[in-house]
């Protein structure tokens, strides 16, 4: 609720005001600086002009995309990039950001600093401000600054094209080389080979016609060959009887069919003939008989010796022949394998000349492809990067006239501040306190209603609604020990200084009132209340259950506003000894009382209120408003949960009531409509007594000082018997 922190810290909020509007207005005085603004709009247009490469406009696919486009576009114009690319090209302007002995990082920075862009709402501008303290200079910066603004964001709508013009033209400049190197060695390899063109389509190679006809005559002369070697093998004499035969055979042929031999023999027979007509009458002595039979053997002989010869003669002649043949064969073939080993060696080299001419005209085919396309993608980008894109300026900025703030601007901006500050710093301070200030926070917290919440009952204003909560909750306790006889109270609290004993003996009165009788004891051994004690070091709790002293030794009487009570009494060990004797040494104070008040110390403090809790057979407790954290509240309830107390309540105490804010402070401010409407009563009451019979002075005598209440204790009971104590 602002309105309530603001009145709970006026004060801090008027220091910080007073203080941050005189210290800012002062400093603006004395410095007097004067501020000039130029400002200059750029045009982001929804669509991207038509590229070089496809006959379309590139456009948004939706208006978030464009309005996102727009954002990034405000916040690029303030990169630092840019803004030292534009300090370096600001020429003699240059020393208004950068003056000596300032580094160009820090003026980047001022510069950058200096320069405010947002989104021109409703339109397609981006408005582009820039402020310095002098006029001269300032148009033509932002200008400057603009202009290298539209350079990076035409070269980022093709991203990094300086770079990848660089990169495409070392790639041109690659291919170009090794496409010149390829060009020059198949030329070589063309003159090398004596053809024109590499084409595997093409019948350029020369020697598959020679190596066609040198093996269908090497195959021709193998089979010469292999006819040769048969040949010679039938009549030649080693291979066997057989091959011999068959050579006597062709040479008894050769020689039957001899003409020369024929005709021998024929002239041979016909002088045989002669011979033996001669003869054919003559003894065997007869000496003409013998000489013809000389004759005839001579004829025989020269016949047998003709035929022989031919028969050697044939025989050698015609191995020779075959011999021969052979050879010639074995030379044909011999001559023919080399002219085919030597011409498939040039083949070799020719296919491999060859083949390398063919691999070099594809390498050179991809390489002028890919020398296309790097040449395609420059002149794009070389053309595209001067092509109007998505940005473009639209209005120039123009030299200031007059300042748009001076001394009087800042002291106004100097009081804003402070009454901006004045009014925040109380609602922050209100809003970084963890502390439980309401009974709705306790009940978020626990999950349950309190079952009061009391008013600070320090404040005037408040006592009368204060009075009304103590008595409810007096009300709610006197129905429980109807109810269930729950005569055994015990309060307790978060933290030390809740208010535990004052909210104790407050409620030992309000019994008292209703004409309960009611005793307060005291087992905080923490720390002892002095309210408690009748005089100093007198006996109490502690000596009662050490059993030093009986039970009317420790009761305190009632005394002005205090009730009947117990003191702990001299507590050395900060503890209570023998939770055993409790029920035996506090019981028999039910004889004498209707109900037990039990003022216990704080449960994140002492073990004795997890005792206490258990013998006691209402359980209440305490949450100081304003000094209790939640972390506190839980840990303090979950003790006494795992204590497992009869009846548990919560109460919520000293709660603060600031004017203008919530429940409460209408409902102080009903009480007092009431008091003084009460009052007003009792005044007309008062005059009318005073104009009638009475004097006003007995009037005045008898009627009460209104608001005020008179606390009465009732008599003290008497103590039982001792033999039913």
């Amino acid at each position: 609720m602002p309105l309530v922190s603001l009145r709970r810290h006026k004060w801090l909020a008027l220091f910080l005001m007073v203080t941050v509007a005189t210290g800012g207005a002062t400093l603006a005085w004395l410095k007097k600086k004067r501020v000039y603004e130029v400002e200059a709009t750029v045009y982001v247009a929804p669509r991207f002009a038509k590229v070089l490469k496809s006959d379309q406009e590139l456009e948004f696919q939706s208006n978030s995309q464009y309005l996102q486009y727009v954002e990034q576009q405000v916040r690029n114009i303030g990169r630092y990039d840019i803004a030292l690319e534009a300090l370096r090209q600001l020429g003699a302007y240059r020393t208004l950001w950068q003056p000596p002995g300032v580094s160009e990082h820090q003026a980047a920075l001022r510069l950058k600093r200096a320069i405010a862009a947002h989104a021109v709402k409703n339109t397609y501008l981006i408005a582009v401000a820039l402020d310095g303290g002098q006029a001269a200079g300032l148009a033509e910066t932002l200008n400057t600054f603009l202009r290298v603004y539209l350079e990076v964001a035409k070269k980022e709508d093709l991203y990094a094209s300086d770079e990848r013009l660089a990169n495409l033209r070392t790639r041109q400049s690659e291919l170009t080389q090794e496409a010149e190197e390829k060009a020059r060695r198949r030329a070589e390899l063309a003159e090398q080979l004596s053809i024109a063109t590499f084409d595997e389509g093409a019948q350029n190679n020369p020697y598959e016609r020679l190596l066609q006809e040198n093996g269908v005559a090497l195959n021709a002369a193998q089979r010469k060959l292999a006819e040769a070697q048969a040949a010679f093998d039938v009549y030649n004499p080693a291979k066997g009887p057989t091959s011999k035969a068959a050579l006597d055979a062709a040479v008894a042929q050769i020689v039957a069919n001899d003409s020369g031999l024929n005709s021998l023999k024929y002239h041979l027979w016909a002088k045989r003939g002669d011979l033996l007509n001669e003869i054919s009458g003559l003894s065997p002595q007869h000496p003409l008989r013998a000489v013809a039979e000389r004759k005839l053997q001579d004829l025989n002989e020269d016949v047998r010796v003709y035929a022989e010869n031919l028969t050697n003669n044939t025989r050698t002649q015609l191995l020779e022949q075959r011999r021969t043949a052979l050879r010639e064969a074995q030379q044909v073939e011999q001559t023919l394998a080399t002219d085919l080993r030597k011409t498939q060696e040039r083949a070799n080299g020719f296919i491999g000349s060859y083949n390398e001419g063919l691999a070099l005209s594809q390498d050179l085919k991809r390489i002028r492809t890919q020398l296309d396309a790097v040449n395609e993608r420059i002149d794009f980008l070389t053309l595209e990067a001067e092509a109007p894109g998505f940005l473009r300026l639209q209005s120039m900025a123009l030299p200031p006239e007059y300042p748009i703030s001076g001394p009087k601007a800042m002291m106004a901006v100097a009081v804003a501040a402070g009454l901006v500050l004045g009014l925040i710093a109380p609602i922050g301070l209100d809003l970084l306190d963890r502390r439980i200030k309401t009974a709705a926070q306790v009940h978020r917290l626990l999950g349950f209603a309190p079952v009061v919440a009391l008013l600070d009952k320090q404040a005037a204003e408040n006592r009368l609604v204060s009075s009304n909560q103590l008595r409810r909750l007096m009300l709610t306790l006197s129905r429980e020990r109807r109810q269930n006889g729950a005569c055994r109270i015990a309060l307790t609290a978060v933290r030390a200084g809740s208010g535990v004993t004052d909210l104790i003996l407050d409620l030992a009165r309000e019994f008292a009132l209703d004409g309960l009788r009611v005793i307060a004891v005291e087992a905080n051994a923490l720390k002892p209340d002095d309210r408690y004690l009748s005089s100093p070091l007198a006996p109490g709790l502690i000596d009662l259950l050490n059993g030093a002293v009986d039970l009317d030794q420790v009761i305190v009487p009632a005394q002005g506003l205090l009730p009947d009570r117990i003191p702990v009494g001299l507590a050395l060990q900060c503890h209570l000894p023998f939770y055993d004797r409790f029920p035996p040494t506090l019981d028999p104070l039910l004889e004498r009382y209707d109900v037990i008040l039990l003022d216990t110390p704080p449960v994140l403090l002492s073990a004795d209120t997890e005792f206490l809790a258990r013998y006691a057979d209402v359980m209440l407790l305490l949450v100081g408003a304003g000094m209790t954290l939640p972390g506190e509240l839980q840990r303090a309830a979950r003790l006494l949960e795992k204590a497992d107390p009869r009846v548990f309540g919560v109460i919520v105490n000293r709660l603060q009531v600031y004017p203008g804010g919530g429940y409460y402070a209408d409902t102080v401010k009903k009480y007092q409509e009431s008091e003084a409407a009460a009052r007003r009563l009792l005044q007309a009451q008062l005059d009318e007594l005073r104009s009638g019979a009475e004097p006003a002075s007995n009037a005045t005598a008898a009627s009460p000082s209104p608001g005020r209440r008179f606390w009465r204790w009732p008599k003290r009971p008497p103590a039982p018997p001792a033999a039913s104590a």
